[in-house]
Order: C-alpha cells, then structure tokens, then sequence
C-alpha cells in the first residue's frame, strides 16, 4: 500500500508511467533513435478510422526475420556474443522495444490482439561480428521497406485522426530504421 501511494504521488500531473519516460528518457538519449521525428500520442485512435489492426502484426511479433519481437531477440543474442558490437546490438535493441510497444499501444487502440503466437525459428545465429551486422543490415532494409508499404496503404485511406496519427507513428518507425541502417553502414565502412 505504502509503495502504491508513492507510485501515486510520483505520477501526479504527468500523462505517461514512470518506467515509459524513462524508457524514452534512455532511447533518445543514445545516438539510436532519430530524435529529429516524435512519437504521436495513439491513445485517441478510432478503430473506425480505417486502420486494420492486423497490418501490423507482421511487423508486431509475425513469424518473419523482421518483425519487431524477432528483431530484439536477434540483436540481443549478437550483444551476447559479440563483445565489439554488443553497446551498439543493445543501443539498437532499446529502440526496437521501443517500436515494440508502440506498435502494441496502437494495435489495442485499434482493437486488435498483441497475443499471436511467436516463435524464435528465425533468429539467426552467426559466426562472426561482421555476419552479425551484415544481417542486422538485412533487418533493418526489410523493416524499412515493411514500414514504407503500411504508410503508402494508410495514406491511401480517407484522411482523419487516426490515419495521421498512424501516418506519424510510421514516419516515426522508418525515421529509427533508417538511423540503425545508417549506423550498422557506418560500422561496416570502417572494418
């Protein structure tokens, strides 16, 4: 009860939890995420604005290389096993939560489900750091193209709220992917 109450008065006047400013906090904090590009508000998102939720499940924690949950647990094992990139693995990985959650909040807005089964066959094991980032660079180019479709769709629908929100969202999303491919082409350049 005691720790509830101070939970409480830590949170007053402020419209996020705790742990998600400091989650922002720590990304945008980093040379990981684009900055330059905010993350919209989705908590008024109308489910009737045209938006499928089911677009996104692919790119949620779909049984594909690139999907956000594949992606973590790609870049969290080569931190493991990659002591050279493993500050940069992680950096990218935060970010990739991040995207994770945000595409969970506007999944449920849109009255989806966030509880599709996952697997982990397509993580990829690699045997060298220079593999590694090669293949984050492969990941990274699919989400950017997954991503750029979904925007080309929503803007085709009818604009309002909810579409410009999620247009924003998705800018947001190609804005982050584009600075790792930028970051994993850096990394590579100088090898």
């Amino acid at each position: 009860m005691e720790n509830q109450n101070v939970m409480q008065n830590l949170r007053m006047g402020r419209k996020d939890n705790l742990l998600d400013d400091l989650a922002f906090g720590l990304v945008n904090a980093t040379n990981y995420s684009n900055t330059a590009v905010p993350y919209p508000d989705v908590k008024v998102l109308d489910p009737d604005g045209g938006v499928r939720p089911e677009w996104f499940y692919p790119l949620h924690r779909g049984t594909n290389d690139f999907s956000e949950l594949n992606t973590i647990n790609q870049y969290i094992s080569q931190e493991a096993l990659f002591d050279e990139i493993g500050e940069m693995m992680l950096g990218v990985a935060l970010v990739e939560m991040k995207h994770l959650d945000r595409l969970g909040d506007l999944i449920l807005k849109l009255n989806g489900s966030v509880s599709q089964k996952y697997e982990t066959t397509h993580v990829a094991y690699v045997q060298t750091a220079e593999e590694a980032v090669r293949l984050a660079l492969a990941l990274e180019e699919n989400s950017i193209r997954e991503y750029t479709g979904l925007l080309e769709r929503v803007k085709r629908l009818p604009a309002n709220e909810t579409t410009d929100i999620t247009g924003r969202l998705l800018t947001k999303f190609i804005a982050d992917e584009c600075q790792h491919r930028a970051i994993f082409e850096q990394w590579l350049s100088q090898r």
